[in-house]
Parts: structure tokens; C-alpha cells; sequence
């Protein structure tokens, strides 16, 4: 199976100019706990709510500070072509939760490791249902 058939296509982005307050704000109205960072179309960064308590701990002022200067710029992505396997492998390794999908430059989706673990439970439970077939 392939990231297009899974990833989701609708997904929240932010501006790099936006405010700390403003990145905060929509993570809760569109409760994600992950926002992309874009300028048009292609990808710039990311955040995470992790990153802004972390962030906000410091005790600076959200509405002073842009969004570009904490986000996290080396993203690692995959392309909508990729096999489920694979990117779960490459999720593991790096330690991420999320998988930007991007295409042509552009971004296309999100897979979060939650989406891509339906898919490997449903393949695990199809394998045992063939095995247990044969065994009759």
C-alpha cells in the first residue's frame, strides 16, 4: 500500500511570519498537536505542541516572537509513492510521528504514525487469516 491511499489530504498550515500565539491558536481550534510552516505551497518547517510548551516554558512572549525562529527546518518528508513499510521504517529510525507528504515540491498530506499502524495491523491480521486458511 502507498502513502496517497492513506495520508491526509486536508491539512493545517501556517504561515512563517505568524506569532507563537497565533501557531498556538490554531493548533487548538483545529485540535492537532502539528502544524507545517509554508510559504505558498512548500513545505518551510514544522511545530509541535511539544515545541511550544518547551518554548513557552522559557517565559517569553508569544506575540512577539515569529513562529520561523523556533520551528524545526530539516523536516523529513516522503513522497505520496512511498510504501507504507517503508515510511514506517524511516518513522522509526528518525523518531518521528508525522510524515509530510510532498509532491513536486509541494505539499500534498500528512500520515501520522497512528495511520500508518491501521494499516500494518490490518496487513498482520490478513496474513494470519490466509495462514490459519492453509492450515484447515
Amino acid at each position: 500500500m502507498l502513502l496517497k491511499e492513506i495520508m491526509q489530504k486536508k491539512v493545517v498550515t501556517i504561515q512563517p511570519d505568524a506569532t507563537i500565539r497565533e501557531a498556538a491558536k490554531k493548533m487548538k481550534d483545529y485540535r492537532i498537536g502539528y502544524l507545517m510552516i509554508t510559504n505558498g505551497e512548500s513545505l518551510r518547517g514544522c511545530i509541535t505542541d511539544r515545541d511550544l510548551v518547551l518554548w513557552l516554558a522559557n517565559g517569553k512572549n508569544p506575540d512577539e516572537t515569529r513562529i520561523d525562529t523556533i520551528m524545526q527546518s530539516n523536516v523529513i518528508s516522503a513522497g505520496p509513492d512511498t510504501d507504507v513499510f517503508d515510511a514506517s521504517k524511516l518513522m522509526a529510525r528518525k523518531k518521528i510521528r508525522r510524515l509530510p507528504i510532498i509532491e513536486n515540491g509541494k505539499v500534498a498530506g500528512l500520515v501520522s504514525v497512528s495511520d500508518i499502524a491501521s494499516v500494518i495491523e490490518e496487513e498482520v491480521d490478513n496474513f494470519f487469516h490466509v495462514e490459519e486458511a492453509y492450515q484447515l
